[in-house]
């Protein structure tokens, strides 16, 4: 008995929840290897400040780490970065941060789909804090300039 990935909610879940881990550490990623092309960065300085060891901090970003929201916060504090946090509600567009609803979006445009099922939209809004525009939060898991596949694509790689 074959069962359809797209519609199995534990798949789902689990592939909204990997995902949004590949986006933060992306994030994160994206700031370390910057400062360290400018040669202002050690991991040892950067295990030191979060409290952590140079072999563990390795083991985070060559696998698939399971953060706490201290732990983000941490690394955070150890980048010098600040976080904005937004949910953006994938019926309406509309965003909500910890001071309310923000603003709405436009939806992109979609196909037309021989059923009515919702096509899943994932956000992030975990970037270090500069003035960003609504256009750069339309595509799916948007940092800077990196998207991520929707599990349509990913389930239609991986049957291939």
């Amino acid at each position: 008995m074959s069962t359809n990935k797209k519609n199995d909610p534990k798949f789902l879940m689990a592939y909204e929840r990997s995902m949004f881990r590949s986006a933060v550490k992306s994030l994160f990623w994206s700031v370390i290897s910057e400062r360290k092309k400018r040669g202002d960065f050690t991991f040892q300085a950067f295990a030191k400040q979060i409290g952590s060891t140079k072999h563990e901090v390795s083991r985070w970003f060559s696998g698939d780490p399971n953060w706490t929201l201290n732990t983000i916060a941490s690394i955070a504090r150890a980048l010098d970065l600040d976080l904005r946090v937004e949910a953006i509600e994938r019926s309406t567009g509309r965003v909500f941060t910890s001071a309310g609803l923000k603003e709405v979006l436009a939806r992109p445009q979609e196909p037309a789909r021989a059923t009515r099922e919702p096509v899943p939209y994932h956000y992030v809004g975990l970037r270090p804090a500069t003035n960003t525009t609504s256009e750069d939060r339309r595509v799916p898991f948007t940092l800077e300039g990196v998207a991520q596949p929707s599990p349509e694509t990913t389930t239609t790689r991986n049957a291939a």
